[in-house]
């Protein structure tokens, strides 16, 4: 079987981002008696900042990477597992700057919660809608308190 060009980078990136999970999942810890195939048993995102990021930072780039690797579950047909509890403290996680959480924040933030519950209570024909849900609700968040991430995550949405 000849695949096109177009197929070669969807399986060379699938590939690669398989890969990339793995090496970030990975850590010299014992392993849990849970086998599941869950994108939230990553350890904490490292720091970017000199100085320590504050817990909202963190707490978005787990966000972040738990998007990126259920995109790629959804793609292949999986269904999420568990949903990450530890996504409820968005309400209460210190920002880096004060000013970052406006009046409007906890709005979106139940908004993002919403649809990551109702992501994880998906039947799976309903994923990829439920799932874009997410990715919007991240979207439409960002472009009023921190636009800075919204072009990486525009790419998480999964085209039908």
């Amino acid at each position: 079987m000849v695949l096109s060009l177009k197929n070669k980078f969807v399986v060379l990136s699938a590939l690669f981002a398989i890969i990339v999970s793995l090496v970030n999942c990975s850590n010299n810890e014992p392993k849990q008696e849970s086998n599941k195939a869950d994108s939230t048993n990553c350890e904490k995102p490292k720091p970017l900042n000199p100085n320590g990021d504050s817990e909202l930072a963190l707490l978005m780039r787990k966000m972040m990477h738990t998007s990126e690797s259920l995109k790629e579950m959804i793609k292949q047909g999986n269904l999420p597992k568990e949903f990450p509890e530890e996504f409820l403290t968005i309400h209460t996680a210190k920002p880096t700057d004060s000013e970052t959480k406006k009046a409007s924040f906890d709005g979106f933030a139940s908004n993002y919660v919403s649809n990551m519950k109702a992501l994880y209570a998906s039947p799976k024909e309903e994923l990829t809608k439920n799932y874009n849900a997410v990715v919007t609700a991240c979207v439409n968040c960002h472009s009023e308190h921190c636009p800075g991430p919204l072009k990486a995550i525009n790419k998480l949405k999964i085209t039908e």
